[in-house]
């Protein structure tokens, strides 16, 4: 299969995890809209049954505490895992600048930026106007036909911006819930972004042996800077195996798969906003007004056990 029509498929698959991430969001913003509101007046169901010494055991166990309740309880774990991932993102972003702006640069040229390193290196980095860095000592552990195909194949990741790609779709799965089969759907999207990048390198060259040489060399290098915005030359056993024929690239499965859990996001998104299941008081602050004001009416009036149900006051129907 040529470059193109593999960078192309890349692409594709690339949109499918952005839309993936994109509708997620979104669906964390209808649910939040719905359910955080509803757990919020489960709480001050809760502190007003303790406030009156109601029966807080049949409240707790009824039907529509529990269905407003645990859904919210999810959604904040849910939206802390967003957060979280932020964070640590934006903390990857700056240890890449740290890391980049400590290299020791011996030489600028028109392809490659040269650095003095005991690693046997060569990596594309950098989100919009992505550059090829290479180790000094890469010219002495990899003869100049090897040095070629993996300049070649950086610079395809360099026009292809594959570092924003790649951090994009990293990003993606860390925010995403924990999905059956998530992180293959990831480390495939990795390996077709690698394949096309060495079919380029094939393709300009005209010949695969110094790209499978230069892959089997860094088998044995112990060192690769685990950083955000950069893609690094690594010796993927996948890769090598796709390389010489031995295995064939999954395509098919993994698009459909990413494109049934687009559905299933879209499908819980109208659901829980066509939705009527979780509690909706029009005035939140009303309630927690009559809550914390002494000697205010209960805003339950009764709680039934056996029906698994509770009763509000006039101020709540």
């Amino acid at each position: 299969m040529s470059h193109q029509k593999l960078n192309f498929l890349s692409n594709i698959y690339f949109w499918l995890i952005l839309l993936s991430g994109f509708l997620y969001s979104g669906f964390l913003v209808v649910a939040s809209q719905k359910i955080i509101p509803a757990l919020l007046m489960q709480l001050i169901f809760l502190l007003d049954a303790l406030k009156f010494n109601d029966n807080i055991v049949g409240l707790i166990t009824s039907r529509l505490f529990l269905l407003n309740v645990i859904p919210g309880l999810i959604l904040i774990g849910l939206i802390s895992q967003f957060g979280k991932t932020l964070i640590k993102s934006a903390k990857s972003i700056h240890s890449t600048d740290l890391f980049i702006n400590g290299l020791k640069i011996i030489k600028i040229t028109q392809q490659f930026t040269q650095f003095r390193s005991d690693n046997s290196l060569i990596f594309t980095s950098g989100f919009f106007k992505p550059r090829i860095f290479a180790s000094s000592t890469l010219f002495k552990t990899h003869n100049w036909e090897e040095i070629k195909a993996m300049l070649q194949h950086e610079i395809h990741h360099q026009k292809n911006l594959h570092p924003l790609k790649i951090f994009l779709a990293n990003f993606t799965k860390l925010i995403l819930p924990a999905l059956p089969g998530k992180n293959w759907l990831l480390d495939n999207y990795l390996t077709l972004v690698e394949v096309s990048s060495d079919q380029f390198s094939e393709d300009k060259t005209k010949n695969k042996l110094p790209l499978v040489s230069a892959l089997l060399k860094f088998q044995n290098r112990g060192f690769e800077p685990m950083v955000t915005g950069i893609s690094c030359f690594n010796s993927q056993s996948e890769r090598i195996k796709i390389l010489v024929g031995q295995k064939k690239q999954w395509l098919k499965i993994p698009m459909a798969y990413y494109s049934l859990i687009l559905v299933v996001i879209l499908s819980g998104t109208l659901f829980i906003k066509n939705s009527d299941i979780f509690f909706d008081c029009q005035h939140l602050l009303k309630c927690i007004e009559i809550l914390i004001t002494p000697n205010s009416q209960s805003l339950i009036t009764s709680v039934n056990s056996s029906k698994n149900t509770f009763f509000l006051s006039d101020h709540c129907q």
